[in-house]
């Protein structure tokens, strides 16, 4: 058995977590998430077996994903135009945005979240 599944299997015993109705923590469905997408060669059946959560917990867990967080940003210097003003946004999706200032940035990506 992986050390993982094992530590896993050990953290829900000493916690006294999951069985019907009780909810698994998320840094615990977290490690059951990492283990079955390693393992997606493997039938869910098998990894939940080994993990010792149903089937069908593992699968919702996996579909609901990992949760929202900050992705890493890289600010790179670019050549200042003369009629360019404010600051340049350019999403992961390729749009770009610019001649905005700062507040008016920052107003944009709260509507845009």
């Amino acid at each position: 058995m992986d050390a993982r599944v094992r530590r896993f299997r050990e953290e829900v015993s000493r916690r006294s977590v999951g069985g019907v109705g009780r909810r698994y923590p998320a840094e615990l469905r977290a490690v059951a998430i990492t283990v079955a997408r390693e393992r997606r060669s493997e039938p869910l059946s098998r990894v939940a077996a080994d993990l010792g959560v149903s089937t069908v917990s593992l699968q919702r867990w996996l579909e609901q994903g990992e949760p929202a967080c900050f992705r890493p940003v890289e600010v790179k210097p670019e050549p200042v135009l003369a009629s360019a003003r404010g600051l340049v946004l350019i999403t992961p999706q390729g749009y770009r945005v610019e001649g905005l200032e700062a507040e008016e940035l920052v107003c944009l990506l709260r509507e845009l979240g």
